[in-house]
């Protein structure tokens, strides 16, 4: 099983929801999970003033690349997983990536995000050729929502000119994914009275953690189907 996994790409675009949601599968499969916040937008941070977290996930805030090294020597000396939202920080996001097993891209449904997911991918190809790594990263889409095939083409287009590789599995739009952020709490410790959805919302947390690698599966190279698939069948 993976010991850190870090989430970030140059533009915002769902860290937060990704790193929570993936620390939710964990504290709900009874895994130690330790949720990094290194990112500047103050999501996770007001998530857990909300003080709703759920046993076995422990909240940790690092405001700099040593306050994050910090942070994973106790996650390891406690036997927990790490998870940093390293957010949009260009410094954050690289340093993240080179601490992590495996470093997550979000990609929104927007050529922006997505050109800006590619210039992510490539400063972290850069750094793990330089030191000497395989670097181990991937795509992930961290809002499916219903929108234009040619948009959605475009986002195909932009993120196809890079060989990493994609997952098959992402995250929806939804409610229920956002719910946390302003209940407190993770979508597997919110119940149906608080926000519709939730079942589907949860068993799409769990393939996407299975997909990650983080309940032991494996990180599948996808030329398809990919972001359009997942978009269409949202």
């Amino acid at each position: 099983m993976l010991s850190v996994i870090s989430v970030g790409s140059l533009k915002a675009s769902g860290s937060a929801t990704v790193a929570l949601t993936l620390a939710g599968v964990a504290a709900a499969a009874d895994i130690p999970v330790a949720l990094i916040d290194a990112a500047g937008q103050g999501e996770l941070a007001g998530w857990a003033a909300m003080g709703a977290q759920p046993r076995h996930l422990e909240y940790v805030r690092a405001a700099d690349i040593a306050a994050i090294e910090r942070a994973l020597r106790g996650a390891r000396r406690h036997g927990a997983l790490a998870i940093i939202d390293a957010g949009e920080e260009e410094a954050i996001v690289r340093a993240s990536a080179s601490l992590a097993d495996r470093a997550l891209i979000p990609v929104r449904f927007s050529p922006l995000s997505a050109y800006s997911a590619l210039v992510t991918d490539q400063l972290l190809a850069a750094d793990a050729r330089r030191e000497g790594k395989a670097g181990d990263r991937c795509f992930v889409a961290s809002a499916i929502t219903t929108i234009g095939s040619g948009v959605a083409r475009s986002i195909e287009a932009i993120i196809g000119t890079s060989d990493t590789a994609r997952l098959p599995v992402g995250l929806s739009q939804c409610a229920a994914h956002a719910a946390p952020f302003v209940h407190g709490g993770t979508i597997f410790t919110l119940d149906e009275t608080t926000v519709a959805g939730l079942d589907h919302a949860r068993a799409e947390a769990a393939s996407f953690a299975h997909a990650v690698g983080m309940l032991g599966g494996v990180v599948v190279s996808v030329p398809a189907p990919g972001f359009d698939a997942q978009r269409r069948a949202a």
